[in-house]
């Protein structure tokens, strides 16, 4: 964080004094619920052991990012950007709280005729989200240094090295291991969409903290293909949209297959020390598509998720999550639409062959000022019904569903980003 504020400080001196071209901008995502009952504020419905819930009128948490950038550019051409994006979370109807910073890092473009460009920091490092329930499938974020996009015959090459010291809350001091991703991508564009290959290795160094408390040296490896089809829909149905389908493997250190970065280990640590036990064989596989199309008229999303993990060493885990749901968006008034989603997810414990299920529906009003599934900002009265299995009971739904298989909300829902 020191050496990056550092640099933003001398981007800012220097265009002072020799008067670059120095542009600043703001960015951020905001979303709030507030149910009409009181007693529901934080109610939601996921199903027990799943990656994620459908979202829709289904939020227990206000979430605020605030960013802020600044674009330095040389008189060759060459651009210094700088980013800071500081990360406020809070239940609902309650104060929000500083979190993190999610981003602080700069980044210098066109040292070359290239694409390439090379940054060190904190960054959101080329992620792919789920939007109906925000499931961040493909997250290697975090601090380190990198370079994106290099330009080798029809190919775009990166490359991020990314690095967390982790002070466990288990032990006593400060204390740390440090928690190293090698992360590699390869992309290949084509005049549809484009493919895109990720290698991931990770390393958990061995550390000795005290005379009863260890963790031993882990390796892990990950790997995944990623196809985004952008014309899709418009030759199928003369809609504009995407297709995107996704299968990842994960190993070891690697376990997540692309889900977690080194600054979300905590909890992986903390229980690696307390068990004693590594996590050599521990390993996921994931297969994912989403969609997104609409024309002036209607709006589709549509999601599947099939992951099957197994971490009997550390967790005692081993499960089987499908999960598939549908958004369609109606949309009657320019500024006005009728959206629909229903979820379904699976999970199916393979140690104690329990089986977990949940289906969501949610109906909502939204406003909006333009039509468009993306356009933001949209306010959403919604009513969300959630049914669950005889299994989940207690475990869906908080304090207010605890002997129920069944439940509801209704509310109102704020989302904007810019």
């Amino acid at each position: 964080m020191g050496t990056i504020l550092k640099i933003l400080l001398a981007s800012l001196l220097a265009s002072s004094l020799f008067g670059f071209d120095n542009k600043f901008s703001s960015f951020g995502y905001f979303r709030l619920q507030s149910s009409f009952d009181d007693d529901k504020q934080t109610t939601c419905f996921k199903a027990p052991g799943a990656g994620s819930k459908y979202r829709l009128g289904n939020e227990c948490e206000t979430w605020l990012e605030l960013g802020i950038a600044q674009d330095v550019v040389f008189e060759n051409d060459i651009k210094i950007h700088n980013q800071v994006r500081p990360v406020f979370f809070g239940e609902n109807n309650k104060n929000i709280d500083y979190v993190r910073f999610d981003e602080a890092y700069s980044e210098v473009f066109n040292l070359f005729d290239n694409s390439v460009s090379f940054w060190i920091g904190r960054k959101f490092y080329k992620r792919y989200e789920d939007h109906m329930n925000d499931y961040f499938f493909l997250n290697m974020s975090g601090t380190g240094i990198g370079m994106s996009d290099l330009q080798v015959g029809g190919y775009k090459l990166s490359y991020s090295y990314m690095v967390e010291d982790i002070n466990p809350e288990n032990v006593l001091g400060e204390e740390t291991t440090r928690f190293d991703s090698h992360d590699f991508r390869v992309q290949e564009d084509y005049d549809r969409g484009n493919l895109v290959l990720f290698l991931n290795y990770m390393h958990i160094s061995k550390k000795r903290f005290n005379a009863t408390q260890s963790i031993s040296s882990n390796d892990g490896y990950a790997l995944g293909l990623l196809y985004t089809d952008k014309e899709i829909f418009q030759s199928l149905f003369d809609m504009k949209g995407d297709s995107t389908t996704g299968i990842f493997y994960g190993r070891g250190a690697s376990k997540s297959a692309g889900l977690q970065a080194p600054f979300l280990q905590d909890s992986l640590i903390e229980e690696m020390i307390d068990k004693n036990v590594n996590i050599e064989s521990a390993k996921t596989i994931r297969f994912i598509n989403y969609n997104t199309f609409e024309n002036d008229i209607f709006g589709i999303m549509s999601n599947f998720v099939y992951e099957r993990k197994d971490d009997t060493q550390l967790t005692n885990t081993k499960q089987e999550w499908t999960s598939f749901g549908l958004r369609p968006y109606w949309f009657f008034h320019k500024n006005s639409r009728v959206v629909l989603e229903g979820g379904y997810d699976n999970v199916k414990n393979l140690v104690t062959d329990k089986n977990y299920s949940l289906t969501k529906l949610t109906s909502a009003l939204e406003f909006a000022f333009d039509k468009g599934i993306w356009e933001r900002p949209v306010v959403r009265i919604y009513y969300t019904y959630a049914d669950w299995s005889d299994s989940s009971v207690g475990l869906v739904g908080g304090d207010y569903y605890i002997n129920k298989n069944n439940g509801y909300n209704t509310g109102i829902q704020i989302e904007y980003w810019w």
